[in-house]
Order: C-alpha cells, then structure tokens, then sequence
C-alpha cells in the first residue's frame, strides 16, 4: 500500500464511518510507508484533533513544522478540523513558522516540465492531481513510452504545501503557456493526460486556446470546467479521442466522468470510459 491508497482508503473510512476509526486506521498502517508527505502529516494531525487526542495531534504538528521543515498554505491552519488545538501554543509556533516559508516559496513559484529535448515523433505529457507534484505519477504513466512516447511530465505553480501542488478551478490555465514553449508541432502525435484535477486543466486548455491534440486520457477526472461549458467543450473535442478511467468509488468525480462520456458518446465523439470496480480516487493496478 502506497501513501496514495493508504489516504484514500482513510477518506472512505472517514465518509462510511467515524473520524476514530478513519484515525486508527491510518495509524496501523502509516509504518508501512518508508516516509510521509506533508499531506500524511496534515491527516495526522487533523484526525488526531477531531477525535480528542490533542497531545498527539500536536506532535504530528510539531514533527511535520518543525522537525521536517515541512510547510502548508495559511488555509490549512483555518481547517475546523484544527479547533480544538487552535490555540496551544506550538499550534501557532507552528502556524507562524509555515506561513513564513509559504510566502517565501511563493517567490519563486513557476510552472515546470520535464520535457529538455525532442526524444521520439510522439508526445505524451502528463499533469498530476491537486496535493501532488510531478513525480507523483511516473510510475503509473511510464508504460506509454512502449507505444513510442516521449514521456514528460508538468507541475503547477500553486504551491498547495511543502513539494505539493494544485490546480485552479478558474478559467486560468498554465498548461498553454508550457505547450508553447515546447516544439509542439515537431511531434507527430499528441496525449494529454492528468490525473484529478490535472484533467480539469487539461480541458480547460483545450477550451480556452487553439491548442490541438490526438488524444486525451482523464484519470479520476475531478473536471468542474463542464459544468457551464460542456457544450462548448464537446464542440472543442469533436475530433479529439477520449479515454476515462475512474472508480467505482470515486464518489466526486464519477458523476463527471459519466456525464462527460455519455455527452461525448452522444455527439458521436470517439469516447472510451473504464469504470474499475471497488476503486475510489485512484489509479487501478
């Protein structure tokens, strides 16, 4: 079990049961892994806050600020979640000691891409899902380079935490602006995939720009951009093919994934979607 599945399946635990057992959970399991993200850590210590162990919670909080130089943005700490420990004071050592590196990181935020140099005649570039970074997905996308692509991967610029990323919801995109740094007319075929929130961005690119591609993958598409525009976006896409995967699970972004592929299939548009039995918001094996 990966960080990946263990905070998924901690959510589900979370949403079918109680925070004690959501808690327990991840603490019988954490070992498992040979380190932890800030994001772990943010788990940690808000779980540990709601179910009352305050002591623990603020060691969580203590080991992931202060021991790991760890950091998050300001709204992390306004979390309800957080209430009950909100006004210890390592609570706001800790909060002051993060807000400062937060806006320290800020000044140098960019949006980066692997990509250094044409490798091959196909190009696949890949975006990660919020509260990630693009090395978070390597090992699920390396299988396109036995099809003959060049495997290149994107990261945002909006820090969500410490080495972890988001996307917007808004109409901004930054995929446009890597894409148009690249030799993008050099390849003779294009895939652009994401992962989550990746795959909104993806969408709103394509809706947005003149940016044109072969094929798109979506997996786990959390893709708010088609609930105003998924009548322009299919016209956008009509020569585009579409590949969906998503959870039997994924309560948030099945609802998405079928409305986008029974839209698509309904404009005749060639859309294939894989819904994987009991999987939540992950990728298969």
């Amino acid at each position: 079990m990966n960080e990946e599945q263990l905070l998924d399946k901690t959510l589900e635990i979370l949403s079918e049961s109680s925070a004690d057992k959501a808690y327990a959970h991840l603490l019988s399991n954490k070992d498992s892994l040979e380190e932890y993200s800030s994001q772990l850590y943010n788990f940690l210590y808000c779980l540990g806050a709601v179910v009352g162990a305050k002591d623990e919670a603020l060691a969580w909080m203590h080991e992931a600020v202060i021991d790991k130089d760890y950091w998050y943005r300001p709204e992390v700490f306004e979390d309800d979640d957080l209430n009950s420990i909100r006004d210890e004071t390592l609570f706001l050592k800790c909060k002051e000691m993060s807000n400062k590196r937060y806006y320290e990181a800020l000044k140098t935020a960019s949006t980066l891409c692997t990509w250094e140099e044409v490798q091959s005649a196909r190009l696949a570039l890949i975006l990660h899902g919020n509260q990630q970074n693009m090395y978070s997905d390597k090992g699920y996308w390396r299988h396109l380079e036995k099809y003959g692509y060049q495997v290149e991967y994107i990261q945002s610029q909006t820090i969500d935490s410490h080495m972890l990323y988001r996307w917007e919801d808004d109409a901004k995109t930054q995929l446009d602006s890597v894409i148009k740094q690249l030799p993008w007319d050099v390849y003779d075929s294009h895939i652009l995939c994401g992962f989550s929130a990746g795959c909104n961005e993806i969408l709103k690119t394509l809706l947005n720009t003149d940016i044109k591609c072969e094929k798109i993958i979506l997996q786990s598409p959390w893709i708010p951009v088609i609930d105003n525009n998924l009548d322009e976006l299919i016209k956008v896409l009509s020569k585009t093919e579409i590949e969906i995967i998503c959870g039997e699970n994924d309560d948030d972004c099945l609802p998405y994934a079928k409305r986008l592929a029974e839209e698509a299939d309904r404009r005749g548009i060639n859309c294939k979607l894989q819904i994987i039995p009991k999987l939540g918001h992950s990728y298969p094996i």
